[in-house]
């Protein structure tokens, strides 16, 4: 099992990447370190990391965050993202994990990497903590405008995923809308609401029908199906309101007995506690970080990438796909 990570990539790239893969290292495992290897060995050596232990692929190109993606991969052959991804595609790695720019990320994956079945688009697909556990969204922003079977393939492996990270046999699937009635949504939503619904003895997990915006966070349903576009907003949205109600109600509690019995709070609406977001469609498991991400982001996203890999998660999708003959 090997899994590469891109020591490159990110805001606080080298080392508090490089930080995340030493406290991940196991023998269950083989780590390899993608970047430009002059820059990094002087962090390895402060850190300890032997390349012994910690191989190091030269990229001596960084594709920088607010570059384009389609014309940095161009220009940027060398770069980590890129040949992180040629690792995947010449089955020398499992899995790779970037920090780096996402947009990069997603365009250079689907060009490099073999697409699973009849998959047309891929999706970004992250975990949201609900009430319970958490709710599988996607896409969160691979694509903008989806057609209808794109949202039905989404909720195949949406479901996939949803049986290896919750641990559901049968997870319940959500199309998003604004309303739950089967008329309610654009063009695109009500038109792929008739797909899951024709082929529902094909579905190898529950359609529920429309779900709402409350629904991602109350725990109704297992999965949420958008486009990118309204998943993205969802998820920045998200990201900045828990942001927002932390930090107000850190400071009226601060210094207080209650402050203590908060941290479990904080813990599970910590991004740090499930790693990066999943990129599904392509064969090879590639994991999408925050550019903010710190060591243990990159802990988290490993060890997600392991039982991903352990799992089979490709597998299980061509199998979800095969019997729905769009």
């Amino acid at each position: 099992m090997k899994i590469v990570v891109d020591a490159g990539g990110g805001d606080f790239a080298p080392l508090e990447i490089l930080k995340g893969v030493k406290e991940a290292a196991s023998s269950e495992y083989s780590l390899i370190l993608i970047g430009p290897r002059e820059k990094l060995l002087p962090y390895c050596d402060t850190l300890e990391m032997d390349e012994a232990d910690y191989p190091i692929v030269d990229a001596p190109q960084i594709i920088e965050m607010d570059e384009h993606p389609a014309e940095s991969i161009r220009r940027k052959p060398n770069s980590s993202i890129i040949l992180g991804i040629r690792l995947l595609a010449e089955e020398k790695a499992d899995a790779f994990i970037s920090a780096g720019n996402s947009g990069a990320f997603m365009a250079g994956a689907w060009l490099g990497l073999s697409r699973i079945g009849e998959i047309e688009r891929p999706a970004i697909a992250a975990l949201i903590p609900n009430s319970h556990s958490y709710t599988v969204l996607l896409d969160v922003g691979a694509n903008m405008d989806c057609k209808p079977k794109h949202l039905l393939h989404f909720g195949v492996m949406g479901a996939e995923y949803a049986k290896i990270v919750l641990g559901t046999d049968r997870p319940r699937v959500g199309l998003l809308s604004i309303g739950e009635e089967e008329g309610k949504g654009n063009e695109a939503v009500k038109s792929a609401y008739g797909l899951f619904k024709s082929r529902l003895k094909q579905l190898h997990f529950e359609f529920t029908g429309n779900a709402e915006g409350q629904d991602v966070v109350a725990g109704n349903v297992d999965v949420v199906v958008c486009d990118g576009f309204t998943g993205n907003a969802l998820l920045k949205f998200g990201e900045g309101l828990i942001e927002l109600i932390a930090c107000s109600v850190t400071e009226q509690v601060r210094g207080t007995a209650v402050e203590s019995r908060l941290e479990t709070v904080w813990k599970k609406l910590d991004r740090s506690e499930y790693g990066g977001a999943l990129l599904l469609g392509v064969e090879g498991i590639c994991l999408v970080c925050h550019g903010k991400s710190r060591s243990r982001d990159i802990k988290s996203a490993i060890l997600s990438a392991k039982e991903l890999i352990r799992q089979k998660i490709a597998l299980r999708i061509r199998s979800g796909l095969s019997n729905l003959n769009l």
